[in-house]
């Protein structure tokens, strides 16, 4: 049986896993990280690297651009260009074929020596005459320096004139360690020698994790401070301080009272730490807490919610109770959106019990308890938190009771369907056309300030989907079938990645393969994300945010001067476009089960409140149409009337259902036919243009009615079949006359209101 091993320290886990170039007490980061560096100084002949985005210039380069802010930028990079050519080159000694740094006067000191020996003549003229000679001790050595052409003198064997200088001024080091800063040059470094030994090795540790990581910048400036944070508050270790307190002690949400790149890094750090002390159930050490951090449960930094709060539920069966629910509900895929809102409804439900008395057992619920809740948040809530809070404790009992958690919780402890409060039937909130034109034109699209952020507008306002399932469309979203056609490939996040498809129009797909272009050219590695996000995401691991994105979405519609048809300033969201796209599509007579399909709709309820403007549209052409009634006068519609609505809702229900051959019933639908004509001379007749072949081929067979009845002798036949041939001569003329928004209806000239 193996032996088990106890719970390593703190420190004996960082011995084990801080790699040795991440242990000096000067820490050099790799050059090529981009975690670190941006690149080389944009001054040509400077080799020093970027830790920061000022102009793309280092530390030293851009406080020497900002002393002359005046000058052309360009230019003043190639005059600075040759002024660190001539400061980084150590000159040679002016003799001709002598490599020894020079001391003075252009000469080495062996020269020197020889000029002032000749009486310090005229350099130029004197060097005329001069040739160099070498030593009868051997050859020169050149300098044991990084990067120095320069040959060797004077005391040292091992170093040039100057370097040896240089290394007596610095209290002359071990020479590889010296070498070592030499190498560095002017390059950016982090010195940790003041910070105590575990603070020391678990600051290493952040920059070994962060390094690893490869998604965060981590600028040397910002490091630097949260060593000096971290030496100013004389701590022994990252985890004396709780989550909490290290963001109260590191300003809070006040950013801008240090820098707050240095305060993410140090609380970054602390969590990695967290990590490294699970070692192999996060729940273990999680579940007890009253603060769940998810990330420690593996779930994404990038999902919105951080952490779970059950520290407000005071009774600690309940608090028991919830976290349990909350595991289970996670282990089952839950959204962490929907589990965070049913912590706060328990919470809620939680403050309620203690205003009532202490419940110290499940025992003591009773449905009392839950009424009075009830109608407590009816009156002290809105009407969303007291939605979600019933849904969420609602759902929780009956949970409880299902899997049968506390058997001591009474069977009456629940709450009912009818307790939760009815919805309001919402209406939806499409864009007016007049708006969607203004957005929808080129000009207003070219303000954009991104062609990323454009294609994503685009993409909302044609296919409908929410924002969510928008920015984190995978990168290969566009699929196309046997015919060539695109589609849009996306997934309803909503419903748990359901994959989903949408039509795609021709530019809008060439759109689509451009931005996979631009994404392969930042990540030439791939990325999973056809709008990765634009800041802190060195891996393209990270989708675009969709907070950062409205706030983009609201300046655009400032740029654009949105106004609606009283020239006010008009806002939109980015759902609306969803409620947009939808009523388009009823509205242009695509099926409802298409609609429902195209957005990916859970139900058809949910696709039917688009359809209710379907009789708006059917109302537009009716208007449109040309009317007339069963004496062939002809009849125009009159918006005016404050009862025309209700009117066209009975023409609409009638129509409906009393739909003939050649024209409609205007008829009540409990009113009985009393003619024994096929409503020809009925009073509620009314017909249009429509139905013009219709009628012809009726007249064509009455007239052979009447022909066949004259000839038999039929004569009260031939009486009845006259007159409708009489009748559908006149609707015919009066069909094939008319003009616009013109109806006959009833024998005479009427309005709709009449005609109903």
């Amino acid at each position: 049986m193996a032996e088990h091993r106890a719970p390593a320290t703190l420190l004996e886990r960082l011995m084990e896993v801080v790699r040795p170039e991440f242990r000096a007490e000067v820490f050099h980061p790799p050059l090529d990280s981009p975690v670190f560096f941006q690149g080389t100084c944009r001054v040509t002949s400077c080799p020093t690297a970027v830790s920061s985005a000022a102009k793309g210039l280092c530390d030293r380069h851009y406080h020497r651009w900002r002393k002359h802010p005046e000058e052309d930028f360009e230019c003043w990079l190639v005059e600075e260009d040759v002024l660190t050519v001539a400061h980084l080159a150590v000159a040679a000694c002016a003799v001709r074929g002598c490599n020894r740094a020079h001391k003075g006067h252009l000469l080495c000191t062996r020269h020197g020596a020889a000029w002032d020996t000749a009486g310090r003549p005229d350099v130029e003229g004197w060097l005329g005459d001069v040739r160099y000679k070498a030593p009868r001790g051997g050859q020169e050595k050149p300098c044991a320096a990084p990067q120095c052409e320069r040959w060797t003198e004077g005391p040292t064997p091992l170093l040039c004139r100057n370097h040896h200088q240089s290394w007596c001024e610095r209290g002359r080091p071990d020479l590889d360690d010296w070498f070592a800063e030499l190498a560095w040059g002017a390059n950016p470094r982090v010195r940790l020698s003041r910070l105590p030994r575990q603070v020391r090795l678990e600051f290493q540790f952040g920059l070994q994790c962060r390094y690893d990581a490869g998604s965060k910048l981590a600028p040397i400036r910002a490091v630097s401070s949260a060593v000096r944070l971290l030496e100013n508050s004389r701590m022994e270790s990252l985890l004396d301080l709780t989550y909490e307190e290290w963001h109260q002690h590191l300003g809070g949400d006040r950013l801008r009272s240090f820098n707050s790149m240095a305060r993410n890094f140090l609380l970054d750090t602390r969590f990695s730490l967290e990590v490294l002390l699970i070692e192999d159930d996060p729940w273990s050490d999680q579940f007890s807490r009253d603060i769940w951090d998810l990330r420690l449960l593996g779930f994404p930094a990038g999902s919105g919610i951080r952490r779970l709060r059950f520290g407000p539920i005071v009774q600690p069966w309940l608090k028991d109770l919830v976290k349990r629910w909350c595991r289970w509900r996670l282990s089952q895929g839950q959204a962490l959106s929907t589990v965070s809102r049913y912590v706060a409804g328990c919470v809620l439900f939680s403050r309620y019990l203690t205003q009532m008395g202490t419940l110290s057992s499940p025992e003591d619920l009773t449905r009392l308890h839950l009424e009075g809740w009830l109608a407590t948040l009816k009156v002290s809530t809105s009407e969303a938190t007291r939605q979600a809070s019933i849904s969420a404790v609602r759902c929780f009992l009956n949970d409880v009771h299902r899997l049968g958690w506390e058997p001591r919780l009474p069977p009456a402890a629940v709450i009912f369907g009818d307790d939760q409060p009815r919805r309001k039937r919402s209406n939806p909130r499409w864009i007016a056309e007049h708006l969607m034109a203004q957005m929808e034109s080129p000009a207003n699209l070219a303000l954009v300030r991104s062609d990323q952020d454009r294609t994503l507008l685009r993409i909302l306002m044609e296919c409908g989907l929410r924002l969510g399932c928008a920015r984190t469309l995978p990168f290969d979203c566009l699929v196309r079938d046997d015919t060539g056609a695109p589609y849009l490939a996306w997934l309803n996040r909503k419903m748990q990645d359901r994959p989903a498809f949408f039509p795609l129009a021709a530019p809008l797909a060439e759109a689509i393969v451009e931005q996979q272009r631009q994404v392969l050219h930042r990540f030439p590695a791939g990325c999973r994300w056809l709008f990765p996000a634009p800041f802190v995401n060195l891996d393209g691991a990270k989708p675009m945010s969709g907070s950062a994105y409205r706030q983009r979405l609201d300046r655009w519609l400032e740029d654009t001067h949105l106004a609606d048809e009283h020239g006010r300033p008009a806002r939109v969201t980015s759902h609306q476009f969803r409620h947009t796209v939808a009523t388009r599509l009823i509205n242009a007579d695509v099926p409802q089960h298409v609609v429902q399909q195209l957005l990916d709709h859970m139900s058809p309820e949910m696709t039917a409140v688009y359809a209710r403007l379907h009789d708006v549209t059917v109302r537009r052409h009716w208007e449109r149409a040309v009317k007339v009634n069963a004496e062939g006068q002809h009849v125009v519609l009159d918006d005016a009337h404050p009862l025309n609505d209700a009117a066209w809702m009975r023409l609409s229900m009638v129509r409906a259902k009393v739909t003939l051959p050649n024209g409609y019933c205007g008829a009540p639908i409990q009113t009985d036919c009393e003619f024994a004509n096929p409503c020809l001379d009925c009073s509620f007749f009314i017909t249009t243009r429509d139905f013009l072949d219709q009628h012809r081929r009726q007249r064509d067979e009455t007239k052979s009615v009447v022909a066949h009845a004259e000839h038999t002798g039929l004569v009260r036949l031939v009486e009845k079949n006259s007159r409708t041939l009489r009748k559908l001569d006149t609707i015919i003329g009066a069909l094939e006359a008319t003009g616009p928004d013109e109806v006959v209806a009833g024998g005479k000239v009427t309005a709709v209101d009449a005609a109903s």
